[in-house]
């Protein structure tokens, strides 16, 4: 079965090379590694100073991740608008800056830089921070350096580049901030549970072979023992890997040392040329109809992609046939913040209509040229289908309307 983002493989594991993380930076630059790409926004907001006000400018489309640990720190998120091409429309960015903005945040995403000279002027203007998000980004090439360095800071979420799981990372261009990264640990019980799912992940993805049979055998009976045991408890604290948790523990831990060891020894290169190899194949593939519209057809040179992205007329209308159907979507963006309610009409109706439309089709290093043009063949397949059925029913429609007839569409 496809997977929608990259698990980790046997070959990801052996330190066949070692990647040198100051790489990523400036020479006067600074990269804190944490647990998510959360926890490093977290940890940014209580290192700014106090009189930089109190208020972080924030994409009114969005991950909840991304606004969580705003909400939980001493600022308040405002939202500006983000325009149907995902570039931030800058007459409304312009028109919330005030004294008391401390921050302002730019995606970048799916891994495409988002143009920030005007950003940084209006940053200047207003004596604030910018911090670029990265979290769709890592291995993108931004004017000759990795993406992340034209910001005050940037965030990066790794895992989803990289088959770790988790990792995130801060990094600080070349400001003079008192900054002091945690030192802890995540909790045991996430620990281990991060080792067993990553192991697990390396067996599924070793064939066919003997220990995959066994561990099968074994998980199927721990987890109908773990049903027949299981009695009526208070619901567990939420686990790590839940997309729109915010937990503080995890918020101010460090990158846990076996995914840092995953991140330093998987071949970034082989990563981004995979990546871009299948962005291409579905470009050239993938049929644009009245349905679904590609968003970025072309593929910079220097972009390493997350996704691709494309919009759906009426996405919840087919993605649960297209999932029984095998094709690997998902989505960014589906559940926007509630905070967002208190935002101006604008920009949240342009946000709103992204999340009902947005459909992201994976491009990631595991699936090989053969599988992502046999999704996106389905796909075509399904949406011609929708597309020469639409005339029939509009033809029984107009016959029956012709005998005063009523027949549902």
């Amino acid at each position: 079965m496809l997977t929608p983002h990259p698990t980790l493989r046997r070959s990801d594991v052996f330190p066949q090379r070692a990647n040198i993380f100051r790489a990523l930076c400036g020479e006067n630059d600074v990269l804190h590694l944490t647990y998510n790409a959360r926890g490093a926004l977290y940890q940014l907001l209580h290192a700014l100073p106090e009189e930089k006000g109190h208020v972080v400018l924030l994409p009114a489309f969005h991950c909840t991740a991304l606004v969580e640990p705003v909400a939980h720190s001493r600022f308040r998120p405002v939202f500006y608008r983000v325009r149907p091409d995902f570039s931030p429309d800058m007459d409304d960015l312009r028109s919330k800056l005030s004294s008391q903005v401390a921050l302002i945040v730019v995606i970048h995403f799916f891994g495409f830089p988002t143009e920030l000279g005007p950003i940084l002027e209006l940053r200047d203007q207003a004596d604030c921070y910018v911090l670029e998000d990265s979290a769709h980004s890592f291995l993108s090439i931004d004017s000759g350096l990795f993406i992340g360095h034209r910001g005050d800071f940037s965030v990066f979420s790794y895992y989803k580049t990289v088959g770790s799981l988790f990792g995130g990372g801060l990094r600080i261009n070349g400001r003079r901030l008192k900054f002091s990264p945690s030192r802890s640990k995540i909790p045991l019980r996430e620990s281990f549970v991060i080792t067993k799912r990553l192991t697990e992940q390396v067996i599924e993805n070793s064939g066919d072979g003997l220990m995959k049979r066994v561990f099968h055998y074994l998980e199927t009976r721990r987890v109908a023992r773990k049903i027949a045991k299981a009695e009526d408890k208070p619901a567990a604290l939420g686990f790590v890997d839940d997309p729109y948790l915010f937990r503080k523990d995890l918020a101010v831990a460090r990158m846990p040392a076996l995914c840092k060891s995953i991140l330093k020894f998987s071949n970034w290169g082989d990563i981004a040329s995979a990546r871009r190899r299948n962005y291409a194949l579905i470009s050239g593939v993938l049929k644009e109809s009245s349905e679904l519209r590609k968003v970025f057809a072309n593929l910079p040179e220097n972009v390493c992609p997350w996704a691709y992205p494309v919009l759906l007329q009426d996405r919840s209308r087919f993605e649960h046939e297209l999932r029984r159907r095998g094709v690997p979507l998902f989505t960014f963006g589906e559940v926007l913040h509630p905070l967002l309610n208190h935002c101006d009409p604008v920009a949240r109706r342009d946000a709103e209509q992204l999340s009902r439309q947005l459909m992201m089709l994976p491009v990631h290093q595991n699936l090989s040229g053969e599988e992502v043009v046999r999704y996106c063949e389905e796909l075509n397949r399904f949406f011609e289908g929708i597309q020469q059925a639409s005339p029939l029913a509009d033809s029984i429609a107009a016959a029956a309307q012709s005998a005063n007839l009523r027949v549902p569409r």
